[in-house]
């Protein structure tokens, strides 16, 4: 497995940040640490429903499924009487009074690990073995249960992006041959709000190979590394690894190198598909 080298610290950090409700940070804030609180910030916004009904979605992106081990967002109204952050890892089973209960398609009932808890949202990870097929996750803050049926896939790939722009929330590192040393490679600067959040174009070079990794939900599932393919503009490359983040429960990395077949290319659209399933499109720039 390929590790960026750049700001893994400040990353988790950031997940744990954003998942509490934390869309914004200040710009004197590392640019990982910014760049993806506001990915994790910005998915949320697109999975906001109005009136009292409850959304349950992937937290990366609202449009993506759900799977085993996958972090998800309730949005709805009603969901807990104060706003609480779990503070330390496992996370917990219940916070601020709410606990989060999920009924797979086997009738197996497990409890969710809860991330943040407001009254508009819920931030948690799906138990670990949850079976695929038509589940209801059931809510409970003290009131009545909340029960809201969701289909769980065995895979539902899902990447952060930053804004509506799509750019993407990854890292690069860039080896120098034959020293092998690496350094890190911006793939993004944000200017305090996830709107101002723009693509640096990554340089490509004979003798400096750049890596990226990519950072999601929903992938760890996949049959096998073989059966993940990232498409950069018109090139379908192999990820290296494709997996567990392993510091933040939940999380996902696909590292994958980038061809010189690609220098030139500009902004590019960059897909993972898993095992025949593609995930939501975001963007890189290549100088």
């Amino acid at each position: 497995m390929l590790h960026s080298g750049f700001g893994f610290a400040e990353l988790v950090a950031s997940l744990a940040e954003t998942l509490a409700g934390q869309a914004r940070l200040p710009v004197d804030v590392a640019v990982l640490r910014n760049g993806l609180a506001l990915a994790l910030g910005f998915s949320s916004l697109l999975a906001a429903q109005s009136g009292n009904s409850v959304t349950i979605t992937s937290a990366a992106n609202a449009t993506a499924g759900l799977a085993a081990e996958s972090l998800a967002t309730a949005r709805g109204t009603g969901l807990a009487s104060q706003t609480a952050a779990a503070m330390s890892l496992p996370f917990p089973t219940s916070l601020a009074g709410v606990k989060i209960q999920v009924v797979d398609s086997q009738f197996v009932s497990r409890d969710a690990g809860l991330i943040f808890v407001s009254p508009t949202q819920i931030n948690f990870e799906i138990p670990a073995e949850t079976a695929a097929g038509p589940a209801t996750v059931r809510i409970d803050n003290g009131g009545p249960p909340i029960p809201v049926p969701v289909q769980i896939q065995k895979i539902a790939p899902a990447l952060f992006s930053l804004n509506d722009l799509g750019v993407a929330a990854a890292t690069a590192v860039q080896v120098v041959i034959p020293t092998e040393i690496q350094s890190p490679v911006p793939v993004f600067q944000c200017f305090g709000t996830a709107a101002g959040c723009r693509l640096v174009p990554i340089a490509l070079g004979i003798d400096t190979p750049v890596y990226l990794s990519f950072y999601g939900t929903g992938i760890r599932g996949r049959a096998s590394v073989l059966t993940v393919r990232v498409r950069i503009g018109n090139v379908d490359i192999m990820a290296m690894y494709a997996g567990p983040q392993t510091q933040f429960p939940g999380l996902d990395q696909v590292n994958v190198p980038l061809p010189l077949a690609l220098r030139g290319a500009g902004d590019v659209n960059v897909t993972v598909t898993v095992d025949g399933v593609a995930s939501n499109v975001v963007k890189i720039n290549i100088l």
